[in-house]
């Protein structure tokens, strides 16, 4: 999968060097910072969007995976933000039910919502102005019987912090949240000096090194923190990712898969693994965890489509390496080099090579 000589190797090649150059991009984009949006929806122009809260009424602050569902458009999936939000866009009317699963200390909670009709009615030529509709829905979370002294290890975590470092992370949070990682980092660096053993501020800073393109940063920062909380799933899986921006291939399989064995549910740990594996041409297993990303259907993974094609490219599987392009360019249409993708699919498919 690395840098060889024969034709469809530089192909790959090729490939592989834009898909790493935007992958910091994609980094930052999981990494509990942004996210929290579906824009897939079911055909429609209505929006469903809520906030999820911990049992003392504080807003969660790690990703929960969130199910939207509905009898005729089946399930979706988005995973909420820092700050607990989350939003389905493009939805039509229709009866739904918001699922979130926040872990095995709490209960599953589940809200009806039903988006109504607009009232037009062609047959009687009743046509009125189409309206899109905002549902907004506050989930508050309930711990299971027996599990009142576990507070989850968020509040575990954030028990033992002062209250002014505290403070100084959640605004970090928040100004990450806005885009502006500059002051985010100011603020977790002025959390640290107060409490330099505070894992989650560490995490937070590790990701906001990765959005401004500072990997060794990121990497040291992200280090103390798995060394803090050896069992969490954050700061293993943001350290894999820092890992694979600086190209340690091998260090960052370690931890994606230290990870993925705390929490086998995230599809983009998944992709990442995935990448690290291609990137030291272990095509079987990472053709594996490709697959496994892109059938969670998250739009956090869509660049799997690209390097699974590089798996096939690598195995000389040409027609399935441009239906990957394919499936690529159609959530990436844009792309700076969509037009050279395309002149290659093209190539792909008119050789003679089967699919293996």
């Amino acid at each position: 999968m690395l840098y060889s000589l024969n034709k469809h190797r530089r192909i790959v090649s090729a490939l592989l060097a834009t898909c790493f150059l935007s992958l910091l991009i994609s980094a930052s984009a999981f990494s509990q910072s942004g996210g929290g949006v579906d824009m897939t929806g079911t055909g429609g122009r209505h929006t469903i969007q809520g906030r999820i809260y911990f049992p003392s009424g504080r807003r969660t602050d790690s990703r929960l995976r969130i199910k939207l569902s509905s009898f005729n458009a089946g399930e979706l999936t988005v995973f909420s933000d820092p700050n607990g939000s989350f939003v389905f866009k493009g939805l039509e009317a229709g009866n739904y039910v918001v699922t979130v699963e926040a872990g095995d200390a709490y209960e599953s909670a589940k809200e009806n919502v039903t988006i109504d009709t607009d009232g037009s009615n062609p047959r009687r030529g009743i046509t009125l102005p189409p309206v899109s509709r905002i549902y907004t829905v506050d989930i508050a979370l309930r711990l299971k019987p027996g599990e009142s002294a576990k507070t989850g290890v968020i509040n575990a975590a954030l028990a033992v912090v002062p209250q002014a470092a505290r403070d100084l992370y959640f605004k970090a949070l928040e100004l990450g949240q806005a885009g502006d990682s500059l002051r985010a980092i100011e603020q977790l660096k002025s959390a640290l000096a107060i409490y330099s053993q505070f894992p989650l501020a560490l995490n937070e800073l590790g990701v906001q090194y990765l959005k401004r393109g500072d990997t060794d940063k990121a990497a040291d920062a992200l280090k103390t923190a798995v060394k803090l909380a050896p069992e969490d799933f954050h700061p293993r899986l943001n350290l894999g990712i820092a890992l694979l921006n600086q190209r340690k291939f091998g260090e960052a399989e370690a931890q994606l898969r230290a990870a993925l064995a705390k929490n086998s549910g995230i599809p983009t740990a998944h992709m990442y693994l995935g990448i690290a594996l291609a990137m030291q041409r272990k095509l079987d297993d990472s053709e594996t965890e490709l697959k496994l990303a892109i059938a969670s259907k998250s739009t956090d993974v869509f660049l799997s489509h690209r390097y699974l094609a590089g798996v096939y490219l690598e195995r000389h599987q040409d027609l399935l390496a441009a239906a990957e392009l394919e499936n690529y360019l159609r959530h990436f249409p844009k792309v700076p080099d969509a037009e050279i993708l395309q002149k290659k699919i093209k190539e792909l498919r008119a050789s003679n090579r089967p699919n293996g």
